[in-house]
């Protein structure tokens, strides 16, 4: 899952929301928070999101749009699941989060 859109703060609070919504529902889950981390490199980031994510684990990186798209491309040869939420087309993080949860686990 990778939140996307212009503002960070907003990026991150809806990247956290949405781990404790799942974490509520005892999936489990990585929050890739590229301002926690020594790597900002999104391929790499991206690397790590797709392996997780290959071995049942929902990650979670908020992020700008650069880099996004080939992360996009290598997520779809490898046929792991890809989903993007952006923040900036909602009404703040907590919708974002909620918008995707819904996508993640297919409730209404």
């Amino acid at each position: 899952m990778w939140v996307t859109g212009p503002s960070v703060a907003d990026r991150r609070a809806a990247a956290y929301a949405l781990a404790e919504r799942l974490q509520a529902e005892q999936r489990r889950v990585e929050v890739l928070d590229r301002l926690n981390s020594h790597d900002t490199d999104p391929r790499r980031i991206g690397l790590m999101a797709e392996v997780l994510a290959r071995n049942g684990i929902v990650a979670i990186v908020p992020c700008a749009e650069e880099g996004v798209p080939s992360v996009r491309d290598r997520h779809a040869a490898s046929c792991t699941r890809y989903v993007e939420v952006c923040v900036a087309e909602r009404e703040g993080p907590e919708e974002s989060a909620v918008a995707a949860h819904k996508v993640l686990v297919g409730s209404s």
